[in-house]
């Protein structure tokens, strides 16, 4: 397995030195830094996943309380909202998602 150190960030990218097993240098790496609207949509996309199961528990509820239900309208106030931030590509923000 390789090990990589950070060796800087700028112009948009994120070097690293690579290692082998034995800490031997065996190369650079570079990856791109995710811009803030890649890092937002992958965050809505994250709690869309979450939401899913959620709402499988709170769908599973024979009577769910006065307070479940309130809960639930506003997960699913939230979730409506990251919805439409994806759809619309408005990603400038993750609030009230």
């Amino acid at each position: 397995m390789t090990r990589r150190e950070l060796i800087s960030t700028g112009g948009g990218v994120r070097l690293f030195r690579v290692f082998d097993d034995t800490g031997k240098l065996i190369g650079t790496d570079q990856e791109p830094i995710p811009t803030l609207e890649e890092s937002n949509a992958a965050t809505l996309r994250g709690r869309l996943l979450q939401a899913i199961a959620a709402n499988v528990t709170y769908a599973a509820l024979t009577a769910p309380t006065a307070a479940q239900t309130t809960a639930q309208t506003r997960r699913n106030t939230q979730q409506n909202t990251a919805l439409i931030r994806l759809m619309l590509d408005l990603l400038d923000t993750a609030d009230g998602t």
